[in-house]
């Protein structure tokens, strides 16, 4: 057990309320492993407290970023993590630097820090411009249901950005659940992208 800042690390694979009741000291969030399973008891005791969870981001497991905080998004990650979905947030924003920050997402995602990424912003076309400029993106601007719908099946996106505000919490909490299912980049579009840029897209 350990605690980085007001976060409590947790290693283990299972997360339960005991396990928090006898570890918990003032933090703010709880942060977890890779695979972790958290009780329905578990979940009870954080939401009670108002403790944010969290997980690493890893190769497998979709995330999200803001350039600010949107009340629909934070709502929308805490009924996910209810549901057992952890998205991982990627941070970094520089008031003014949009294009700073959307090249280190975008070389987040290249790295595979995380498979894929939705980014909530007010700025979505500067953002997938400076993105489709590292190897391996496919950033995709949206703004409805129908277009994020599109951008995951003719496209697999892995970088959509979402402008914001604007956006319904349905609409939202749709994006986050459909960037976590992307899936790898159809053949014929992946032939072309390859020939256009000279690097693999998966």
């Amino acid at each position: 057990m350990s605690a980085d800042g007001h976060a409590l690390l947790w290693p283990g694979r299972v997360l339960t309320a005991e396990d928090l009741r006898r570890n918990l000291n003032g933090h703010a969030s709880v942060a977890l492993g890779s695979g972790a399973i958290v009780t329905p008891a578990a979940r009870e005791h954080l939401l009670e407290r108002g403790i944010r969870l969290s997980s690493p981001v890893d190769a497998a497991r979709a995330g999200y970023a803001r350039d600010r905080e949107y009340p629909f998004v934070a709502a929308a990650i805490a009924s996910l993590a209810r549901e057992g979905l952890l998205l991982a947030e990627l941070s970094g924003y520089s008031v003014g630097d949009v294009a700073g920050w959307s090249k280190s997402l975008a070389t987040d995602v290249a790295r595979g820090d995380c498979r894929s990424l939705a980014v909530f912003c007010t700025d979505p076309g500067l953002t997938c411009c400076v993105a489709n400029k590292v190897a391996g993106l496919r950033a995709v601007a949206v703004t409805t249901i129908a277009q994020m719908t599109r951008a995951a099946n003719s496209l697999s996106a892995n970088f959509v950005a979402v402008e914001m505000p604007g956006r319904t919490y349905f609409e939202v909490l749709q994006v986050l659940r459909m960037i976590a299912q992307t899936k790898t980049c159809p053949t014929d579009v992946a032939s072309t992208l390859q020939e256009l840029d000279g690097h693999a897209h998966s």
